[in-house]
């Protein structure tokens, strides 16, 4: 456990993420699950804080738990009797994470400026939490007197997006999750251009109906925001519409299996035909362009 923040003794926990950060070391030599020690308090002070806070925490834990709007001088009083008594926001744990880093899930929840669970907003907490790009969504639980139980979700990495010449992990919503070096996360789909990442789901549900096309498609290229452009892994490629998708997908694959292995352009955009013509440079061009050289059909 580590301390965070002034003022108010606070220890945090969380479960293993891949880089977790420290924000400032605690001074006392932690356990396992160690808490800095607390200081004596007076017999006297603790029950007239307990008859505070009797009288306000209700208000503390109605509806979403927003802090109160009373005068500043009074709620400050009344957090000093609460802290006294026992009650004061000393002890936060996280779990659920695995890619977002501890620091910056502590940031969010922001203990520096809430000393009490009385001063704590639960929902403006959760929504900074819900806003770092990993976060699916997260829950806070007041544990009676003194903690906070953090549950974190992660969002899934669904495909890899690059554009403008940079990489980056997205879900399957399309939002980015995290920039990455171009050649990491191989095994994923990859997709490419303006607009890509919002589409990219849909796409890859049409393929995932024929096992055969998902493992033959390296990079589906957005056009215009409009359309796919298939890059094969065999050198071809699959020019498809910006309409009728499955339909295309379908009739690629049939003249794909008529013509046998081979890099081939496969243009599938008109319903009404399907072109197919070899890539500038490939052996299949080079001995067509031979064969009219020669004379030959």
């Amino acid at each position: 456990m580590q301390q965070v923040g002034t003022g108010a003794e606070v220890a945090r926990r969380a479960s293993p993420s891949p880089a977790p950060q420290s924000v400032l070391k605690d001074p006392y030599p932690p356990g396992p699950h160690a808490t800095r020690p607390r200081r004596p308090r007076k017999f006297r002070a603790r029950a007239l804080a307990l008859i505070a806070f009797g009288i306000v925490a209700p208000l503390a834990f109605v509806g979403v738990a927003r802090p109160l709007t009373s005068p500043a001088p009074a709620l400050a009083e009344i957090e000093r009797l609460i802290e006294l008594a026992g009650f004061g926001l000393t002890q936060v744990s996280v779990t659920g994470h695995r890619y977002t880093l501890d620091s910056d899930i502590f940031d969010a929840i922001d203990l520096e400026n809430a000393h009490t669970m009385l001063a704590f907003d639960t929902r403006a907490a959760q929504d900074r939490i819900e806003r770092l790009p990993w976060v699916e969504r997260a829950s806070i639980e007041r544990v009676l007197p003194d903690r906070l139980e953090v549950r974190i979700f992660e969002r899934s990495p669904a495909a890899v997006w690059r554009r403008n010449g940079r990489t980056f992990l997205i879900d399957a919503t399309g939002r980015v999750l995290a920039a990455i070096p171009p050649d990491a996360m191989l095994s994923l789909p990859r997709v490419a251009g303006e607009g890509a990442a919002a589409k990219a789901a849909g796409l890859h549900a049409l393929l995932a109906e024929h096992p055969q096309a998902m493992t033959r498609v390296e990079v589906a290229e957005r056009i215009g925001q409009r359309r796919w452009a298939l890059r094969l892994t065999d050198g071809g490629s699959v020019q498809l519409p910006a309409y009728g998708e499955a339909q295309a997908i379908a009739r690629w694959l049939r003249v794909a299996e008529a013509r046998g292995p081979g890099a081939v352009e496969i243009d599938v955009r008109v319903e009404e035909r399907t072109l197919v013509r070899a890539p500038e440079g490939s052996k299949a061009a080079l001995e067509l362009a031979a064969r009219k050289v020669a004379g030959g059909p």
